[in-house]
């Protein structure tokens, strides 16, 4: 009997039912140089995202913590073609852990939502008036929409990999993010502010 996990993936030492007629094929195994190769192309831009909501010591930990429990997560799954959807599943339960226990909340800042609105040319109180508006416009979407915009601007995600993390289609996670885009561009107090990239179309 061959012990699987709800997607049906199968773990190394666990066996592998494989297709009629490979009965007993060995299974996959990720080598060590491929956990390096992804732990180096990943982990500034990981950093980022939990520093960003945490201080750099606790961002640290936690970023080995989630890597830890990914790279056990993976061994398990070694036929994922794309695991950084899980990557960032794990980071979001980290952070959301880490939170909850000072009291707030994950959510999208509006400092990581900088290339959507227009520069303040040194202007310091501007800057903070435009902090301002964002985080009144930000109340205003969904907490799917937030989550959204959170995995890529916050994380700078890929749209295919903020689909990945949400457990949605790439084209419906193009439409979520165009529609938070728009919300936040029609929201009280945003039509000050002049972006380019907010009414760009959401790329890849």
């Amino acid at each position: 009997m061959t012990l699987q996990d709800q997607s049906g993936m199968v773990g190394p030492g666990l066996g592998m039912a494989g297709p009629p007629g490979t009965a007993g094929a060995a299974p996959v195994v990720l080598s060590e140089a491929e956990f390096g190769e992804f732990y180096h192309s990943h982990v500034d831009k990981l950093f980022g995202f939990m520093s960003s909501r945490t201080s750099r010591d606790d961002a640290r930990e936690l970023a080995d913590l989630v890597f830890e429990q990914f790279f056990t997560w993976w061994q398990e799954h070694p036929d994922q073609a794309e695991p950084i959807g899980m990557l960032y599943r794990i980071a979001k339960c980290r952070l959301y852990d880490y939170l909850r226990r000072r009291g707030r909340l994950l959510t999208i800042e509006p400092s990581d939502l900088e290339e959507l609105v227009g520069g303040t040319d040194g202007d310091v109180f501007a800057a903070v008036e435009r902090r301002h508006d964002l985080r009144k416009a930000l109340d205003t979407l969904t907490e799917r929409e937030r989550q959204a915009l959170l995995l890529k601007y916050g994380a700078d995600l890929s749209v295919a990999e903020c689909a990945d993390v949400l457990g949605e289609s790439v084209h419906n996670m193009k439409k979520i993010l165009d529609k938070a885009r728009e919300a936040l561009r029609q929201a009280p107090g945003m039509d000050a502010y002049r972006s380019a990239g907010m009414a760009k179309e959401v790329r890849g």
